[in-house]
């Protein structure tokens, strides 16, 4: 059996006050085509549907329209989807039950991840029962009566659920499990562009889903391994400039006799992703040959961030710049900046570029530098910390009610 696995879709996304919804056309379009081979049982979405919990209109008929183009193409697909930390999980199931009777499978509350989907082999009649997982919320799970709030905990209270219901699936004829989840593996390489949970209590031991012949992953952005059976396919478009080198893929999952065979599968941007560094004039002169030229020619029609050098502020450069690189979408002048801190005697203090290539700031790392500005001195301790990381986690759960 085979079937397509993606995940981070962040539909609607807005990268540097860029909308990217004509990329992520672009990019559906291309998960089209690939599915039009009938060889594929299924697509799996392993959550962040769209980027914002209350998606834009537009977002929201840009998904829409994509199933409606898939299921006309290939009306025997089973399309399996799950909310993640970007989705409301609410928004995301409606009309459910109505989905499910076109093959459209939604699951989005933790109850009904012990509910597999089962997808037969039309030409083996094998039959594989997908387990969908979504995003865990503080409260969706309890152990014995009282409401779990780590992800460490939460994980573990659904994989005991879930391993019972693995076992009556493989009792009652399932030739292979297969779970898709939205988590964060510990041990997993992050980026940029992710929403960070706070804390080692928020990182899973995908471990806990050994038994499962495949684990579908969503929620970083990279193409990567987890753990024996678990792979993150990673978003399929870059959403940050760290990412400009990173390998976007769908994959190809194929289940047979021995171990699952993992193909990935190009995804293609509308335009790429590029980070360059030089001179405010290697830039602005268009007279560059050699290698330079065809660099130069290539930028043009990328999403584009140059690190300007040189210890002399530009002024205004970005619309000077973006004459000749009209997808321009951020400047830095890192060296600048760093001579006018020395001089200003704030040497001690980090730069961007230090800033940009350290661990991306959370919402607490936020509000513990809005505190020092207002009331002097870090008043964070581990306690209250903790007290915000689970303030946080209740907003965002209050936010699907």
């Amino acid at each position: 059996m085979k079937f397509i696995h993606t995940a981070d879709l962040h539909l609607g996304k807005v990268f540097h006050e860029y909308p990217l919804l004509e990329d992520q056309r672009h990019i559906l379009k291309q998960l089209a085509a690939l599915l039009a081979d009938p060889s594929y049982r299924a697509l799996v979405i392993a959550g962040d549907v769209y980027d914002r919990s209350i998606p834009a209109p537009e977002a929201v008929s840009l998904f829409s329209g994509f199933l409606g183009q898939l299921k006309f193409q290939r009306p025997d697909i089973a399309v399996l989807v799950l909310p993640g930390n970007h989705d409301s999980a609410a928004r995301l199931g409606f009309g459910k039950e109505l989905f499910e009777g076109l093959g459209i499978h939604l699951v989005t509350d933790a109850a009904g991840a012990s509910k597999p989907v089962m997808i037969r082999d039309a030409e083996t009649g094998d039959v594989c029962a997908f387990f969908l997982l979504p995003f865990l919320r503080a409260g969706d799970l309890d152990a014995d009566g009282a409401p779990l709030r780590s992800q460490e905990r939460l994980a573990a209270c659904a994989a005991a659920r879930l391993e019972e219901a693995r076992r009556a699936a493989r009792e009652a004829g399932a030739r292979w499990t297969v779970l898709a989840a939205h988590l964060f593996a510990g041990g997993g390489a992050s980026s940029e562009s992710e929403r960070v949970f706070l804390g080692n209590a928020e990182q899973v031991d995908i471990g806990l889903f050994a038994e499962f012949d495949y684990a579908a992953l969503g929620h970083l952005h990279r193409f990567q391994r987890a753990g024996q059976n678990g792979w993150y396919a990673g978003s399929p478009l870059a959403y940050s400039f760290g990412e400009a080198k990173h390998e976007k893929v769908f994959l190809s999952v194929e289940l047979g006799p021995g171990a699952p065979v993992i193909t990935p599968l190009p995804a293609r941007p509308l335009r790429p992703l590029l980070s360059l560094a030089g001179s405010f004039r290697y830039f602005y002169r268009e007279d560059a040959a050699g290698p330079d030229a065809a660099v130069l020619r290539a930028a043009e029609n990328a999403y584009l961030e140059i690190n300007l050098t040189g210890a002399d502020l530009t002024a205004n450069p970005l619309p000077l710049l973006r004459r000749r690189f009209p997808w321009l979408l951020s400047v830095r002048q890192d060296e600048a900046f760093a001579r006018l801190r020395a001089e200003n005697g704030l040497a001690a203090l980090p730069s961007p570029s230090a800033a940009s290539s350290a661990a991306p700031r959370t919402l607490t790392d936020d509000f513990r530098d809005f505190l020092a500005d207002i009331y002097g001195g870090d008043l964070f301790d581990d306690e209250k910390t903790a007290l915000f990381g689970e303030l946080v986690r209740e907003a965002e759960h209050g936010e699907e009610a």
